[in-house]
């Protein structure tokens, strides 16, 4: 039984450690081969194949694992606690925390596809309570601070690229933009 629990862990951290790269690999260069990600990754091309029988079915299971990430943000923000904008300010926070995964939706999700998915809706929900609690500017509209949300994190990402923040420096820019922005203001 214990040999059986360690044996699926090992499982379970060679598929997210391939996801990862596959993640990082393909977003810096969308024609990589699947053995770049496998070496990303730190495996032999015949395990990534294990895991992943071909490209489709790795884009696949990215696009599976960076929905399932967007669900644990969710749950780990504690939408459902103190004001809108208390909440939405720790869903940014938990999005930055996560850029490494949310970079596949950045440069992957065509636009306009906000709003598609049931966890679009728990936000958006989440930013007009905070409309409604007066905690969020009632002028912006959720699906405005949501795209807005999504431009800031791409923002946080490539702006430590130009040498003048560091990551850190960056994420923490990036939430205080987002909460200031929402927030409202009397005016």
């Amino acid at each position: 039984m214990a040999s059986s629990i360690q044996e699926s862990r090992t499982r379970e951290r060679t598929r997210l450690a391939i996801l990862r790269a596959g993640i990082a690999v393909l977003t810096r260069s969308p024609a990589a081969s699947l053995g770049e990600v496998a070496a990303a990754a730190g495996v032999a091309r015949s395990t990534l194949h294990r895991y992943y029988s071909d490209r489709t079915a790795l884009v696949e299971g990215i696009h599976a694992f960076v929905h399932s990430e967007y669900r644990a943000v969710l749950g780990r923000a504690r939408l459902d606690e103190g004001t809108g904008l208390e909440a939405y300010a720790r869903l940014c926070s938990e999005l930055v925390d996560s850029d490494e995964v949310f970079s596949w939706w950045l440069q992957e999700q065509p636009s306009g596809s906000w709003g598609a998915t049931p966890e679009d809706a728990v936000v958006a929900s989440v930013l007009e309570r905070g409309r409604a609690d007066g905690s969020i500017d009632p002028r912006l509209d959720p699906d405005w601070i949501a795209l807005h949300t999504w431009a800031a994190l791409y923002t946080a990402r490539v702006y430590p690229l130009t040498g003048s923040r560091s990551p850190r420096e960056a994420r923490e820019l990036c939430v205080r933009t987002l909460v200031k922005v929402a927030a409202h203001k009397d005016g």
